[in-house]
């Protein structure tokens, strides 16, 4: 398993401010990847791609409002 972790500078998070944060990314040797930031104002975005190609992607706002989560099915 491979995992890294940047920081980041004002990006623009899901409730619209530009806030700085943390990227963080892993990968799995069967070929899990899976995404997130972590923004300073408490956003959070996340995707995971998983073995079979379904995607799982979850935005939630600094409130804990879900703005998005949605899964596409992989094959």
């Amino acid at each position: 398993m491979t995992a890294t972790s940047t920081r980041f500078e004002g990006q623009l998070a899901p409730c619209g401010r530009k806030v700085d944060g943390e990227r963080s990314q892993s990968e799995d040797l069967q070929g899990l990847i899976t995404q997130e930031f972590a923004y300073d104002c408490g956003c959070r975005s996340g995707r995971e791609e998983y073995h079979d190609g379904s995607v799982h992607h979850l935005i939630v706002h600094h409130n804990g409002k879900i703005l998005v989560d949605e899964e596409f099915r992989g094959e």
